[in-house]
């Protein structure tokens, strides 16, 4: 049951209305009703990984209840290791068994026994939440709570799949003590306009061209050659795809929290404006950047002991994201690439400050489409189903194969990306469209400045006429375009 199906457009319509009646009667009962919606949402995938779920639910509540009682002794010190290695190990049984004894395999060229092991959905989102729940109340920024609260904070459906990935200090202040359950109208307005303007994302603007980027990477995983078009093409069309998909789900899963009145951190500000790539990081995937700040980079070290332990801390913490994102070599090549990028950054800046020139509008453009190009070239070894693929990928765009230009594959996205293109760099993005009702908590203090162009007027969210009768039109397209769609790329994670 994803967010862009039928089924979940139901799920979510008999949810608000069994919780408005509550809400309204017995608001006690309320966030009850949710957790209770939520386990079902998780359940509808498979009653067997709900039970697992409710197990590490309750085991790191237990964790973290104990940690609470014994912060700065050895013996809490002792659970806290104990509580992350467990998680550790069921994320790596569940994501990274088969790959590892694959791997095992290739290297000593043993025989391996064959696992069948079917990955819980959610698990890389809900693991790493409750890692950093247990090392934040080791370090004490843990406030007393109960099981219900903790319940509700690792299960809430809006962020259980994909993120993003909640902080208890971002949900706790909302709904511990919390009285007040009922829906105001003007966030269900807010939550409903989001959700509509994400799901369009995924339904009309993004998946129906998807077929054109499948053919051509599937060209080059059976060993076919790919016109050099063909290559930037599909290079160019998954960052776009991938920036669609995400930045859909960010949306729908802002708006389906505010419906029910919780404001969900900030995953997504438009990273393809990112003049570096550390600013790529600070606008891509927000809440996934903080939890490899503070809980792998800082404790790696981070700045404090010199350049080449920074640089070295860097592209760790990267590697170790990369493999986060799914167990292959091509998304350990992917987080890689990207940890040389940034160490290259801190580098390079060492003493040298390039603030000057971006500031100046020539500089400012060619920082912005360099790092657009960096981060599209690192994606095709993101979307390669193997290393040999990404590399007859990049082989084609350097024009080194003979494939023939007469019948393109990618030919139904020429026409695309430049709509795309406009739509990623001149239009304002849903964060700026909704600013003036705050339905997200923001993660970083500085954003960049409110833009004030025509479009940025233009597409101000407003709760007026005109914008119910486009947030209506919106939703009624999208609800129409909801067959054959791809599922968001980041469930697979």
């Amino acid at each position: 049951m994803v967010f862009a199906s039928h089924a979940f457009i139901v799920f979510l319509s008999v949810t608000l209305c069994v919780y408005a009646i509550t809400a309204s009667r017995w608001p006690a009962f309320s966030p009850y009703l949710l957790i209770a919606a939520s386990l079902f949402f998780y359940g509808f995938w498979s009653v067997s990984h709900l039970v697992l779920f409710l197990a590490s639910i309750c085991a790191n509540y237990l964790a973290g209840q104990a940690i609470r009682t014994r912060i700065g002794r050895p013996e809490g010190k002792l659970i806290l290791v104990l509580g992350l290695s467990a998680n550790i190990a069921l994320i790596g049984y569940y994501k990274y068994a088969i790959f590892l004894l694959a791997t095992a395999s290739s290297v000593t060229g043993l025989n391996t026994p064959v696992l069948d092991i079917i990955m819980p959905i959610g698990i890389s989102f809900f693991t790493f939440q409750q890692i950093a729940f247990l090392v934040d109340t080791w370090r004490g920024k843990v406030v007393g709570h109960s099981f219900r609260d903790y319940v509700f904070f690792v299960s809430f459906f809006p962020q259980l799949i994909a993120g993003p990935i909640v902080s208890q200090s971002d949900l706790f202040p909302q709904t511990i003590g919390r009285s007040d359950w009922r829906l105001k109208p003007e966030q269900l307005v807010v939550g409903i306009s989001l959700f509509a303007v994400g799901l369009f994302k995924k339904t009309v603007i993004i998946d129906p061209f998807v077929p054109y980027i499948d053919a051509i990477y599937q060209t080059a995983a059976a060993g076919q050659p790919v016109a050099t078009a063909d290559a930037w093409l599909a290079a160019f069309g998954y960052s776009f795809q991938i920036y669609f998909d995400f930045s859909a789900y960010s949306d729908m899963a802002i708006g389906l929290a505010f419906m029910f009145g919780i404001r969900l951190p900030i995953n997504f500000y438009s990273p393809y404006k990112a003049v570096d790539i550390r600013d790529f990081w600070r606008r891509w995937h927000m809440t996934l950047s903080r939890f490899l700040r503070d809980y792998l980079y800082i404790p790696f070290g981070g700045s404090r002991r010199g350049l080449a332990h920074t640089v070295m801390a860097v592209i760790v913490t990267m590697t170790i994201g990369g493999l986060w994102h799914g167990a292959g070599w091509t998304f350990i090549l992917w987080g890689l690439v990207h940890g040389l990028f940034l160490g290259h950054l801190r580098q390079r800046r060492t003493g040298v400050a390039d603030a000057t020139w971006q500031a100046t509008p020539l500089g400012h453009a060619l920082s912005v489409a360099v790092t657009f190009l960096a981060v599209t070239l690192a994606w095709v070894y993101f979307r390669s189903p193997d290393v040999a693929t990404a590399h007859r990928m990049f082989a084609a765009m350097a024009g080194l194969t003979d494939a023939s230009y007469q019948h393109l594959l990618g030919r139904g996205l020429i026409p695309l990306i430049p709509l795309w293109l406009f739509i990623v760099m001149v239009l304002p993005n849903t964060t700026e469209m909704f600013r003036r009702a705050r339905p997200y908590l923001a993660i970083r203090e500085h954003l960049g400045s409110l833009p004030t162009g025509p479009f940025d007027r233009l597409m101000l969210f407003r709760q007026n006429w005109r914008w119910a009768i486009g947030s209506g039109l919106v939703l009624a397209t999208a609800w129409f375009a909801l067959s054959n769609l791809t599922p968001f790329i980041y469930f697979q994670f």
